[in-house]
């Protein structure tokens, strides 16, 4: 693997998307108090469910696209034949979708799911549906950028796309008083101000022959990631539905919150992952039996995990001096769903599946994590309402780390690649154990302020070994030349 290409990468994607967060972060104190706890639950809800339409209606041709683009791109005019007709796929599929949400079957449908008489289906529920649409075609243009490391296209991309949503949800909310409306329409315009930045690097590389031997390739190799992302997707994001349902919106805005604070780790893990996938492909392509595959998803997770801890023990401060003091209760699940964050990041072992052609496989682990996810909220937060706050954390946790287990074992198997299993289990124990739960939760004090910065150099000498010493060093070094030299 061109461990060059991967830093710049991962820099790269870090640098954006720790200002995608902290934006988000910046923008959220004041979101709340905007919106009500109820219409903050509300947007929170509509959020999962943009993100299950936006993979229906994605097809999951963006993996198929990822596969072609090695083979094509070398010969421009094919590409844009593959992207022209895999673009029209969707595009035939989204108006038949926009043609059912009309009829009264689809209104019946979403009442199952959502109470329609707290969140209006015209235009709540429409509107959300819609940006799912135009989110499925950013998706496609965000991976082909991808692929071809065009690194600052993406880091931009991501930066347009988090300022126009807040700027203009604050001036939808606070001048138009046009509340969770306004944090939809907001959402709506700023994805198609994307739309419009992607066009000319994206679109404007089509070439207007339809290749129907294309389009059934895309089908053939993405659709079955529908399935596989869906079940994932749903994994991840159904607890504040069923919380919402269940519980309370009020609920469901409390969750939302810790769920946004703790994906605030997902900048390390998502920045590795987009630069780490194009690398994966080309490594495996030359030498599936390279050991410095494995050996960067090891360092990797030390990495992540030694990020976790510091958030998980210094969240209670952060959220205490940011938040409304009603919001106080979001600590306590925060450890949880960032150890989640952790456990979730190593999903990038799908990879591996994908480059096989064995995807179905995915499906199957994605099932099985998503039946136990599904049946233990199903049967859990109706039962224990006042709780549905942690069942949620905790379930969501558990079906995550059940599937990856899954798929390590199957990976050995098949592929005969092995980890150094040892190490990833300690990894995993320092960032979820009863310690770190308890030095995690929203009762603060000096005494156990001091435990914290004990626990978390301890936690240093354990992750931080000469490797990832070294490989932090170097982001550090890369980072602070890229900001001497503007």
């Amino acid at each position: 693997m061109n461990n060059k290409n991967l830093v710049k990468g991962t820099m790269v994607y870090s640098l954006s998307t720790i200002v995608t967060k902290l934006g988000s972060l910046i923008f959220l104190p004041i979101i709340t108090r905007l919106l009500t706890k109820e219409e903050f639950g509300i947007v929170g809800t509509l959020g999962p469910i943009a993100t299950l339409f936006a993979v229906i209606l994605g097809l999951g041709l963006y993996n198929a696209q990822m596969k072609k683009y090695i083979e094509l791109k070398d010969n421009e005019e094919e590409l844009g034949s593959y992207m022209f007709s895999t673009a029209m796929v969707i595009i035939i599929f989204n108006v038949l979708t926009y043609i059912f949400l009309l009829t009264p079957l689809a209104k019946t449908l979403f009442s199952y799911v959502i109470d329609l008489t707290t969140v209006k289906y015209n235009p709540l529920v429409i509107i959300t549906v819609v940006i799912a649409s135009v989110n499925a075609l950013n998706t496609l243009a965000t991976t082909l950028f991808r692929m071809k490391k065009m690194y600052m296209k993406v880091a931009i991309g991501s930066m347009i796309s988090l300022f126009t949503t807040y700027i203009l949800t604050i001036i939808f909310i606070k001048n138009l008083k046009m509340g969770v409306f306004g944090n939809q329409f907001a959402n709506l315009i700023a994805i198609l101000v994307l739309l419009l930045y992607y066009f000319k690097d994206y679109f404007g590389k089509f070439r207007l022959k339809l290749n129907f031997d294309y389009m059934k390739y895309s089908i053939k190799n993405g659709v079955p990631l529908i399935f596989i992302e869906l079940t994932d997707q749903i994994v991840n994001f159904s607890d504040r539905i069923l919380i919402a349902k269940f519980s309370s919106f009020a609920n469901a805005g409390i969750y939302t919150l810790a769920y946004t604070g703790g994906q605030v780790l997902s900048v390390v893990t998502s920045s590795f992952i987009n630069s780490w996938t194009p690398e994966f492909y080309e490594a495996m392509k030359i030498d599936k039996n390279n050991p410095r595959i494995t050996k960067s998803l090891e360092d990797f997770l030390a990495l992540i995990s030694f990020v976790c801890v510091g958030a998980q023990l210094f969240a209670p401060e952060a959220v205490r001096l940011v938040f409304p003091a009603s919001y106080a209760s979001s600590i306590n699940p925060i450890p949880i769903i960032l150890a989640g964050v952790v456990i979730r990041s190593l999903i990038c072992l799908d990879y591996f599946f994908h480059f096989h052609e064995d995807s179905m496989f995915i499906f199957y682990f994605s099932v099985c994590a998503l039946i136990f996810n599904l049946s233990a909220n199903l049967i859990l937060i109706p039962k224990y309402p006042e709780h549905g706050i942690l069942i949620a954390s905790w379930t969501t946790l558990i079906a995550f780390l059940l599937r990856i287990i899954i798929e390590f074992v199957i990976i050995k198997k098949r592929y005969k690649i092995s980890f150094n299993y040892k190490k990833l289990i300690l990894y995993l124990v320092i960032v979820i154990n009863p310690v770190i739960l308890y030095l995690g939760n929203e009762n603060i004090s000096l005494m156990k302020f001091g435990i914290k910065i004990i626990y978390f150099a301890v936690v240093i000498k354990l992750l931080v070994n000469k490797e990832v010493y070294n490989k932090i060093s170097g982001i550090l070094v890369k980072l602070k030349n890229k900001v001497v030299k503007k």
